[in-house]
This record gives structure tokens, sequence and C-alpha cells, in this order.
């Protein structure tokens, strides 16, 4: 019986957590700034698509198994830290792409929600962007989208 227990046990551990890259953080933080005003429309995704490849340099067809990767993740997760931590120590340059990134899909609709801004203020302060860069590339993004 004991073996049972053990046997049983052994089964139901929860698998290895997977270690989560750099471009599957963004496609969650780009997922759920585009899912905060409770809507998401084929623009949004196009533009998903598009950002990603330009951030991390590769085709709109090969950002498909990061941005279905960063969605599950983004459903799981219970915080926005366990995305950010794995980009804080990305130079400031990068971190500033992926925030404009941010900004940029909050645009995408024509409206920023509050809530969409909540968000991205959130993850500034994670990314360590200080307040007046946020500022400064909110009307970067507000400028190109509207």
């Amino acid at each position: 019986m004991i073996d049972k227990l053990k046997k049983w046990f052994e089964s139901t551990r929860p698998a290895e957590p997977i270690e989560l890259s750099q471009e599957v953080a963004v496609a969650a933080l780009l997922t759920e700034v585009m899912l905060a005003d409770g809507s998401d429309s084929a623009a949004e995704q196009l533009r998903m698509e598009q950002l990603l490849a330009r951030l991390f340099g590769q085709t709109q067809g090969e950002v498909h198994d990061w941005l279905e990767q960063g969605r599950v993740q983004q459903q799981e997760s219970a915080s926005l830290y366990e995305f950010t931590s794995r980009l804080k120590t990305l130079p400031a340059g990068q971190r500033e792409n992926i925030l404009h990134a941010l900004w940029l899909i909050a645009f995408t609709d024509g409206v920023l929600d509050p809530l969409e801004e909540a968000v991205i203020r959130q993850i500034a302060d994670l990314l360590y962007i200080p307040h007046s860069r946020f500022i400064q590339l909110k009307h970067r993004a507000e400028r190109q989208c509207l």
C-alpha cells in the first residue's frame, strides 16, 4: 500500500517549470495589455505579430509559437513579475523598445483604456523605466497610432 501511495504522489507532482524565454515573456506582456480592456481584435493580433517580429528580428510567421506560448503563460500567471523578471536585466534601450511596443498595442484600437495604461505603468515600474521615459514613449506611440 505504501508503494502505491508513493507512486501516486510521484505521478501527481507538478511538471518542472518551463524556462520562460524573453520572447515568450514579451508576448505574454503584449497579450496582457491587449486583453486589459476586455477585448481583442484582429488588428491587435496582427500588430502583436509585427511588433514581436521587429523586436526580435524574426519573420511574422516565426512569432506564432511565441504568441501562443505567451497567451498560455499570461492566462496561467498570477502576476506580471514572472515576465518582467526575465526582461529587467536587458539594456535600457531594449526595455524601452518593449514598453513602446506595449503602448502601440494599447493605441491600436484607437482608444487608450485606463486599464491598459495601468498595466503598462506597472510593467514600466517593474522594468525600472523612469516615469519621464514612460510618458515620452506613450506620446511617441500615440503620435504613431492616432
